[in-house]
């Protein structure tokens, strides 16, 4: 799958930063962002928090109210980078979107990732529109559950994988690549 919106910009800057930043490949968690819900904690940034809210304003403006105030909403937020140049990975779901597939549900269901969009975006914002790619898990008050979203960046081949781990395990129908040239 190409990005061209990115990888265009960002592809040979990128190769070099990912070596000295990820020599190993590691695998890297996606930070949780959560809005409107007290008590649940965030794992990202305010700086993260800020992006998201900023790449997805239309998401955020179109939240039902409650008698509370807006409805909750939930955030992955991961990135690569190359001194100020960088690309973001981020993913939205809230109760009332759409865009996300619910996770099954019912006394057999044991899954509980969603599938919802990811949007590729360089920042700061170039002009040129984030890529929307649907079909990517989710998983949001991972600390409780031993699970989460990693990703890890392959400056050979330019490409990002993405992970789902479950319960401590690897949902292999989860795993995404995307090539970023």
């Amino acid at each position: 799958m190409k990005v061209a919106v990115v990888a265009l910009a960002m592809a040979s800057s990128l190769a070099a930063h990912a070596q000295s930043q990820d020599s190993q490949g590691a695998w890297r968690v996606m930070h949780e962002a959560v809005f409107d819900r007290p008590g649940m904690p965030s794992t990202a940034t305010q700086e993260e928090r800020d992006i998201v809210k900023f790449l997805w304003a239309r998401e955020f403006a179109a939240r039902e109210q409650t008698h509370t105030g807006p409805m909750s909403a939930y955030s992955l937020v991961g990135d690569v980078r190359e001194g100020t140049k960088r690309i973001v990975f981020s993913m939205f779901a809230s109760g009332d979107d759409p865009s996300c597939d619910a996770a099954p549900n019912g006394a057999d269901a044991n899954d509980i990732f969603v599938r919802c969009r990811m949007r590729v975006s360089s920042w700061p914002p170039s002009g040129a529109p984030a890529a929307a790619l649907p079909g990517y898990c989710m998983i949001f008050a991972a600390s409780e559950t031993n699970s989460r979203i990693e990703y890890r960046y392959d400056s050979g081949s330019q490409t990002v994988q993405f992970r789902t781990i479950q319960f401590g395990k690897v949902v292999p129908n989860c795993s995404r690549s995307l090539k970023l040239d």
